[in-house]
């Protein structure tokens, strides 16, 4: 029990002596877009325009030696995009989706030039809701979508006094929908393959 906390001990000085922490809350704007390309019986699924969403939470930031850094944070997020669905002919609509989230992103980065940063890392997304709008309706659709996403981010930072400002592009490793969903403003359903991505702007400020 002792060597125990003796190398805990040392661990955490360690930590200490190589690492400075900083915390503090973010927000910020994003593009995004949902992209898929399905047809189903005739009927032409496919991306739309970009949506504009937005974030808001907070951060940690570790950095290690004055180069290394690691960066966990905790967002509540609000992003979406178009769909078109046509069949060629008589029927074209296009649904505005909006995602509701849990985004909480662990980036690894390396600084230069004092000021910048480059980053990437894993995210994991928990759906709290989702919804779906066209010209005359709005669903509810939080049960067409898997309830966690797994994904990753990349991108640059910069880092001036206590303000951070990040530059990202976010992907998704996978399909956002479960399996055998209805389609919006039909009767048809299917099993699509939709990966939401978006680029992210956000200002942090560091507390302390």
């Amino acid at each position: 029990m002792k060597k125990l906390i003796i190398i805990q001990a040392f661990l955490f000085s360690s930590i200490c002596v190589f690492s400075q922490l900083d915390f503090g809350l973010r927000a910020g704007l994003s593009s995004s877009q949902v992209e898929i390309n399905e047809t189903v019986n005739g009927l032409k699924i496919s991306t739309g325009d970009n949506t504009f969403g937005y974030h808001i939470g907070a951060f940690t930031k570790i950095t290690f030696k004055d180069k290394f850094v690691i960066m966990p944070e905790v967002l509540f997020s609000s992003t979406g995009g178009e769909i078109d669905l046509s069949n060629g002919t008589n029927f074209n609509e296009i649904w505005n989706l909006t995602y509701n989230r849990m985004d909480i992103p662990l980036n690894f980065g390396v600084k230069f030039l004092k000021i910048f940063r480059l980053s990437a890392g894993p995210y994991a997304s928990i759906l709290l809701s989702a919804d779906a709008r066209s010209t005359n309706i709005e669903k509810d659709v939080t049960d067409n979508y898997k309830d966690v996403l797994w994904g990753y981010q990349a991108g640059l930072g910069v880092d001036i006094w206590r303000v951070l400002v990040d530059l990202k592009y976010e992907g998704s490793f996978h399909s956002y929908h479960n399996e055998n969903i209805p389609i919006l403003g039909t009767e048809k359903s299917y099993s699509p393959d939709s990966r939401p991505n978006q680029w992210i702007l956000s200002v942090g400020f560091k507390l302390f």
